[in-house]
């Protein structure tokens, strides 16, 4: 092949070239450089504390510990939806997400003893040093059925934990389990020796050829407290009071608990912690002292908890680590690592969390806890209505489907055998235009509701909604009444550009918009604490890829004939570089997948823009130009200190120790899953049908040829030379999206989104006035202006098809 159509491929790999060498400039986190290393790590879990309980009249001992330390809202996320007290010690001990075996329906997962345990510990009904437990002799009672959720587990643990080795080697087998590579009972296993106060903790260390010192409960003695402190380098001590403070059912409610047993409750293990810290003040050498609200408890629904680091290399900041890249966040994962990390032992492969470390600084205690209170509200109303939003988008792109349809056809009724046409309504093309461009701004609206502080307010939720409706309005007024609205394709550009602008200005400042946001993430899940989530991925790839086709168009038009393609190219590759650079880098986005699936999209977007011809040989190197992106990207990240690593790095080690496989097959089972049970998928077939209707033969986004006199026309009247720019911006987008909905454990919900946003603004194309035959804008790539409509109706506008983008 000749030189000029080399050029593009050479482009190409001057692109791969620059991008490898701004992801390696870019900044990475420092390695930590404080002192951790300890004589003794003790683990506090208190299933079902939240932020809410610490208050210094109702827990003074909670309260003071907190004033001293370094805080944050803790993630208990396990490997169910609803993390309860054995599947949070097994998720602790693993250092990455586990789950108790059995159903979730209430039926036993253990048979329940009517006899003294293995152990010698107290069976039911027999005193134990508990008072609580301590009962006249009775026979065991049924087991409850209705504990349906954690209420069920809390029994087991009281009841029928007397072989700890064998639950966590059953809990090993589970497949939700096996599904994260977990291996229960790691912790144990690195530090060889522990001691556990409470049956529930020992699913954290019980590991064959550990050496475990058991008792049930936190002796009252302070030389026998001392011995269980100092027998090992480790020591987990279980406060479950708050277990006993609520009636499970089979209805979930807030917290799992009553109002008055909740505060006796706290007040018991609050005295507990004041014993626990007061015998630690009499031991020498340095101890770490963590505290986890490690579960929920009862029938509570999932939320945030209290996570206090206190000890060395600790100071009263707030919390964060590598695998949430987000103060005040932290996961129970990340509790192993940095147990291991203070006692100088190397975590094993299998352990996915970070160890925790705390910022400089934060507020007064007061402030600090009243911000994660808020945190906790923010991250409840995102988790528990999601689906409310999902479903919205839905019916919203439903809904302008079905209007556009019942007033772009209003037009043609049957008569018998004959179709005649009616006088349609003057104000229902402008109404469905408007009523458009307010669908397509809604993704982008509830992004941009975040800068109003709704969490802080007495009706989060509602004034969310509201906050929504508000910015979707001032999107929409920008994009219908700025000074672009008289272009073809001015208010959906305007559109895309703010989506485009919003997403990435977010992530260049924290990605504050993108946490709890409608479309985004939240600390619940914890699937994500910063950087791009698959959602906003998918109506990223959109926007900038069909900005980015804008611009380069407009970039090319007004260039000398001779560099048109050219520069056309170079305006793509270019925003391609830093779009994929955004997307991948550490500290930004952080969307391993969103590397692979964008870079082939700005590829072939500038091979269509620039003509060349797309051949299979073509499309296989642009597959492997984002696979080397992707994989440079993580191998940079993996190069730096493994407590800083995110997602990225860990993958790699991940590949390096053969369970890469583990992560691919549970995006694999997530892509399923989301298939099968998401609202959002419900949008694929809105999509369809909107195409289906749109592109049919005489649809409103066909092309129509020339012919007696007439000038060819593209979709909805665009200029020949503007349907072509449209069209492979919609390729580039549809490659970019199928891609992104392999790769991500989001599956179908990435190209459902941004079908969200695509839907309507395609309508929107079909419904312009006159069939959208274009007034005098839009010029084609490489050819003159076309006249306008003509005042003569015998006049005809003339299109140059001599450009570049019309050939192709």
């Amino acid at each position: 092949m000749t030189g000029p159509a080399r050029r593009p491929g050479r482009r190409a790999a001057t692109l791969l070239v620059l991008l490898l060498a701004l992801l390696g400039a870019l900044p990475t986190a420092a390695g930590a450089a404080e002192p951790y290393a300890a004589d003794r790590v003790v683990v506090v879990g208190v299933p079902g504390l939240t932020w809410a309980d610490v208050d210094p009249q109702a827990t003074p001992e909670l309260w003071e510990l907190a004033e001293g330390s370094a805080i944050g809202a803790l993630s208990v996320r396990a490997a169910r939806s609803t993390s309860c007290l054995l599947d949070g010690w097994a998720t602790l001990g693993a250092g990455n997400r586990a789950r108790f075996p059995g159903t979730d329906q209430g039926l036993p997962p253990v048979p329940l003893p009517t006899v003294p345990l293995p152990d010698g510990t107290a069976g039911p009904g027999e005193a134990s040093g508990d008072p609580a437990a301590e009962a006249p002799a009775a026979e065991e009672p049924r087991l409850d059925t209705s504990l349906t959720h954690c209420g069920l587990q809390e029994r087991v643990a009281g009841v029928a934990l007397g072989d700890p080795g064998a639950t966590v080697a059953r809990i090993a087998e589970d497949a939700g389990t096996v599904r994260f590579g977990a291996e229960p009972g790691a912790l144990g296993e690195a530090v060889g020796c522990a001691s556990v106060v409470g049956r529930a903790a020992a699913l954290a260390v019980a590991a064959p050829g550990v050496r475990l010192r058991t008792v049930d409960g936190l002796p009252g003695d302070p030389a026998q407290l001392a011995d269980v402190l100092t027998g090992c380098p480790l020591t987990l001590v279980s406060l479950d009071d708050l277990t006993d403070a609520g009636a499970p059912g089979a209805e979930p409610t807030d917290d799992g608990t009553r109002p008055e047993p909740r505060a006796a409750a706290l007040t018991r293990i609050d005295e507990s912690l004041g014993r626990l810290r007061a015998a630690l003040d009499e031991l020498p050498g340095e101890t770490l002292l963590l505290l986890a609200g490690i579960s929920e408890v009862n029938d509570g629904r999932p939320q945030l908890h209290v996570g206090i680091a206190d000890g060395p290399g600790f100071g009263d900041g707030w919390l964060t680590s590598a695998s949430t890249g987000r103060a005040p966040f932290v996961q129970l994962i990340d509790l192993t690592p940095t147990v291991l990390r203070a006692l100088g032992l190397d975590p094993p492969a299998s352990v996915n969390g970070q160890p925790l470390r705390s910022t400089d600084e934060r507020p007064a205690l007061a402030a600090a806890v009243a911000e994660l209170e808020r945190v906790n509200v923010a991250a409840l109303t995102h988790h528990r209505n999601t689906g409310v939003f999902f479903w919205a988008f839905v019916l919203v792109g439903a809904a302008v489907v079905v209007l556009g349809a019942v007033v772009l056809g209003a037009g043609v009724i049957s008569g018998g055998e004959r179709l005649r046409r009616v006088r349609t309504w003057p104000w229902a093309r402008p109404a469905l235009r408007l009523l458009c461009l307010a669908a397509a701004a809604l993704p982008v609206a509830t992004y941009l509701a975040g800068i109003a502080p709704w969490e802080r307010t007495a009706a989060p939720l509602a004034v969310l909604v509201a906050a929504v409706v508000v910015a979707d309005l001032a999107v929409l007024a920008v994009a219908a009444g700025g000074p672009w609205r008289s272009r073809p394709l001015g208010p959906p550009l305007a559109v895309l550009g703010i989506t485009l602008a919003t997403l990435v200005g977010d992530v260049l400042t924290g990605s504050r918009l993108e946490l709890n946001a409608p479309l985004g993430y939240d600390a619940i899940v914890a699937g994500r604490f910063t950087g791009y989530g698959n959602l906003s991925f998918g109506l990223l790839s959109v926007s900038a890829l069909t900005v980015t086709a804008a611009l380069a168009t407009a970039v090319g038009r007004r260039a000398a004939p001779g560099r048109r393609r050219a520069r056309t190219g170079a305006v793509v590759l270019g925003a391609g570089l830093l779009a994929v650079a955004v997307i991948g880098a550490p500290p930004l986005g952080r969307d391993f997948g969103g590397v692979l699936a964008a870079l082939p999209g700005f590829l072939l977007l500038a091979m269509l823009l620039t003509g060349v011809r797309i051949t299979v040989v073509r499309l296989v190197g642009i597959l492997a130009a984002a696979v080397v992106a992707v994989g440079t990207v993580a191998v940079l990240d993996w190069l730096r200190p493994a407590g800083e690593r995110t997602h990225l790095g860990r993958f790699v080690e991940q590949v390096l120790s053969g369970e890469a496989w583990t992560v691919i097959s549970r995006k694999a089972e997530a892509n399923v899953g989301i298939l099968l049970g998401s609202p959002l998928a419900w949008m694929l077939p809105v999509a369809l049908v909107a195409a289906g209707w749109l592109l049919r033969p005489g649809g409103p986004l066909r092309s129509r040829p020339g012919g007696a006199g007439r000038p060819p026309r593209g979709p909805a009247g665009l200029a020949p030379a503007d349907g072509a720019v449209l069209r492979a911006a919609l390729m580039a987008s549809a490659l970019s999206l199928a891609i992104g909905a392999a790769v991500n454990d989001s599956g179908v919900a990435l190209p459902a989104t941004a079908a969200a946003l695509l839907v309507p603004l395609l309508v929107w194309l079909a419904a312009a006035p006159d069939g959208g035959q274009p007034s005098g804008a839009g010029n084609p790539t490489g050819g003159t202006g076309h006249s306008g409509r003509a005042g003569d109706p015998d006049r005809v506008t003339v299109v140059s098809r001599g450009s570049t983008v019309w050939n192709t």
